[in-house]
This record gives C-alpha cells, sequence and structure tokens, in this order.
C-alpha cells in the first residue's frame, strides 16, 4: 500500500516551487558506447541542438576495432576511442572526467540510446540554480510500438513516478536512473574514484547508479526531479533481453539491500526524513517479488487462518489500483495502458532473469540497441503528451 498512499499524498501536497539564482553551469555531457557503432549519433546531434549554451559533449566509444568516423563535426564534441578497450561504463566515465576541459561545473550522463529535446539542459541548470547538487530528468519510453517495448515502457512511466517524483514531492530524493542525471563535478569524481577502486578489486561494477544515489542521500544531498527535463530512453523489444536487463537489475537490488538498511538506520538516528524516506522506498522488492510472493503468502493463508487470505488479496488488490492510478497521474500514453493484460509474458521473462543473477555478478550484461531515429520526428509525435510541462520550456 506504500506506492499507492505514498502518491497521493504528493499529488495533495504543496507543490514545491524553485528558489532559482542567477547561475549558469557548465556542462560536461558524458556518453559511453560499447561495442555500437552508430547508436549514440542521434544522441549527439541532439545535444549539439541545446538551447542551453555552456555545455561539451564528449563520446566515449569503446569495445569498436575500427577507428570511429566522427559523423558531427563540430568544436563542441570530444571524441575519445581508448586503447586498450576498458570494457566498463565506469572506466569510460573516468577517463573523460580525466581528460576534459576544467572549466565544468557539473556533469550529466547520458546513455548512447537515449535523445533529449533542445530544452533538457536549460531546465537542469535552473535545478542547480535553485540550489541542488544532483538532478534527475524524466527519463521516459522512447519507442512503444510493440507488446514488449509497451510492456518495458509501462514499468518506465510507474518508476518515473512512483521514485522519482513522488519522493521529491514529499521533500525526500528522487532516485537516480543511470542516465539523464546532472552532478556537481567534484561531488562525481570522488564517487568514480571509489567506484574504480571497486571496478580493481571485483573487476566489475553492476550498479554504479545505485551506490551512487544511497551514497548522495547518506552524505546529506537530497536527488532532485525535473519533471520537464525529457530524457527519451529505448525499450526492449524481444523476450530474452528481459532476462538480460532484468538479472542486472535484480543483482543490484540485492546487492545494495545492506547498504539501504544502514541508510536507514543513520537517518532514523538522525532523524532525517530524506533518508528515511530514501532508505525504506529503495529498500522496497521489484514489482515481480513483492506480487509473487504476496500472491504465495495469500495461498497458503486459506491453510493457516481465512482472514489473512482477505486481508493480502485486499492489499493486492489497492496495490493493482496504486499502479493504475499512478500510471494515470503520470500521463501514461493509452498504447502503452493498453499493454497491461499481457504483463504476464513479462513477468515471464523476469523469472528467467532471476535464474542469471550469480552470472551478473561476473559479466555487466549489456542491453543491445535497435530503435535508432533522430529528435526531430520523435519530438513532433510526443511533445502533446507533455504539454502539461510547456510552461518550463519557454
Amino acid at each position: 500500500m506504500f506506492p499507492l498512499f505514498s502518491g497521493l499524498l504528493a499529488v495533495l501536497s504543496r507543490k514545491e516551487k524553485l528558489r532559482e539564482n542567477s547561475f549558469s553551469a557548465n556542462f560536461a555531457c558524458i556518453i559511453t558506447v560499447y561495442k555500437e557503432n552508430d547508436i549514440a549519433w542521434p544522441l549527439v546531434r541532439a545535444l549539439l541542438k541545446q538551447d542551453y549554451p555552456h555545455y561539451q559533449v564528449y563520446l566515449v566509444a569503446d569495445g569498436i576495432e575500427e577507428p570511429l568516423e566522427k559523423q558531427v563535426q563540430d568544436e563542441k564534441l570530444t571524441l575519445f576511442q581508448p586503447r586498450p578497450f576498458l570494457n566498463s561504463k565506469v572506466a569510460s566515465i573516468a577517463l573523460v572526467l580525466e581528460k576534459m576541459k576544467k572549466k565544468h561545473t557539473h556533469v550529466v550522463i547520458f546513455d548512447p540510446d537515449n535523445l533529449v529535446p533542445a530544452h533538457f539542459l536549460g531546465v537542469i541548470n535552473r535545478y542547480h540554480a535553485a540550489g541542488f547538487q544532483a538532478v534527475q530528468g524524466k527519463r521516459i519510453a522512447k519507442n512503444t510500438n510493440g507488446t514488449y517495448a509497451a510492456l518495458d515502457a509501462l514499468g518506465e512511466y510507474y518508476y518515473d513516478f512512483a521514485v522519482r517524483n513522488v519522493p521529491y514531492l514529499l521533500g525526500s530524493s528522487s532516485t537516480i536512473a543511470g542516465s539523464g542525471m546532472s552532478l556537481e563535478k567534484e561531488i562525481y569524481q570522488q564517487n568514480i574514484y571509489h567506484e574504480m577502486q571497486v571496478l580493481e578489486e571485483k573487476g566489475l561494477v553492476v550498479a554504479e547508479d545505485k551506490s551512487l544515489q544511497v551514497e548522495l542521500v547518506g552524505s546529506g544531498i537530497r536527488i532532485g526531479y525535473a519533471a520537464a527535463a525529457i530524457i527519451f530512453d529505448e525499450k526492449i523489444t524481444a523476450a530474452p533481453q528481459i532476462g538480460r536487463q532484468r538479472s542486472r537489475w535484480l543483482n543490484s537490488y540485492f546487492g545494495q539491500i545492506p547498504t539501504s538498511f544502514r541508510l536507514l538506520l543513520k537517518g532514523l538516528v538522525s532523524w532525517d526524513w530524506n533518508q528515511i524516506y530514501f532508505a525504506v522506498m529503495v529498500s522496497m522488492p521489484p514489482m515481480v517479488i513483492l506480487v509473487g510472493v504476496s500472491l504465495l503468502l495469500a495461498l497458503a493463508a486459506l491453510w493457516v487462518k481465512v482472514s489473512y487470505f482477505f486481508l493480502l488479496a485486499g492489499c493486492l488488490i489497492l496495490f493493482g489500483l496504486g499502479f493504475l492510478t499512478l500510471l494515470t497521474l503520470n500521463h501514461t500514453p493509452l498504447e502503452v495502458i493498453k499493454a497491461i493484460p499481457k504483463i504476464p509474458l513479462f513477468v515471464w521473462g523476469q523469472l528467467s532473469g532471476m535464474l542469471k543473477i550469480r552470472k551478473a555478478n561476473k559479466d555487466f550484461m549489456a542491453t543491445s540497441h535497435q530503435e535508432i531515429t533522430e529528435i526531430e520526428p520523435l519530438w513532433e509525435k510526443r511533445r502533446n503528451e507533455f504539454s502539461h510541462l510547456e510552461a518550463w520550456w519557454k
């Protein structure tokens, strides 16, 4: 019942107004590519069309044998093609942090399949001007055609509201999505330095975004959520991709449970609302585990005490209503809502992902990308979906 009640409370609560100052961040926009030649160029072109003036785009093309030819010639673009291969997103980011221009004040991280409208950096800057040291943009589905893309988009719309917008509206912190987030350079450099130590010791960093968000909140930083800073993210299009992606996510969830509990204890000792709420939220199991275990307990209750069955069944119904409510509050498109009856297909893929959790400790299990499109036709098609945020773009 936690997501439903938190969502309703956030909607009914007084909206926070940004107290903006005259400040202009200088962004280092980092894109990390692994073994894919063409996927990042639409994002590069989109970033080079930003309305905001103070930024530089850094593209790291790792794991590509042949020299990567620039499809775009612009002084705002810097290309790195490391030799030997780094085979790590964290190492690619560390490379840019070491060699980038010194004038940057903030770092924005992108996945190569992302796309952003021209207003993205301008909106993010407004939150930094208001005092936020870390800001997460509104990451939303780029492709919704097809069963699996729509189902993946369904989860993105839900989590975008439930774990990013809601906690921010309640005075806590948004979670970090792994892309579309901006941080003060010095803070991020410290985090990446630590992650590089983990990489040297273990040979792999599975969920750098999860450890980063706990580290930020634990140090007293509140992560802002910029609902008008739209960032499109490619959704999976085939069943085999579900298991690979979800095994990595589930592995990161279980790996971060001890850290989340320590954050909760720290928040309770200091009575810090940001830390308490954030720790409880990130400790919640993924939906497939939460609903699956609840169903098993409800069935077991039939042999223990029938009243427990009705109690659990009622909670599951409330969870379902909450799921639909949060999707509605986040202006989820109808074509995505229509995918709800096909959720069992996605659950089956997630169950297969659970069987590969151990593999995710040794293999990053990168997801391949196939949806290559430019920002102009995508934004023309989808702009009306975000019309309630239009005042932020002017």
